[in-house]
């Protein structure tokens, strides 16, 4: 996964710097963090059975 980030650049885990492995850890964790908040608020309101309809104040006949 770390490796995909670097294609075409011919590095090497142990030719990089601790410190472009902590910001690049970091990158990785900040996209891991905000994507799996979105996937849990989804999945919170799919396991209620909310409709997205009623979350933007409109009534719909269905129920996600």
């Amino acid at each position: 996964m770390i490796l995909s980030y670097f294609e075409g650049l011919n590095l090497s885990l142990p030719a990089l710097k601790i410190s472009d492995l902590e910001q690049l850890n970091n990158e990785i964790f900040a996209l891991l963090s905000t994507r799996f908040y979105c996937l849990k608020i989804d999945h919170l309101i799919k396991r209620i059975g909310i409709s997205a309809c009623y979350l933007y104040g409109k009534k719909k006949d269905y129920i996600i």
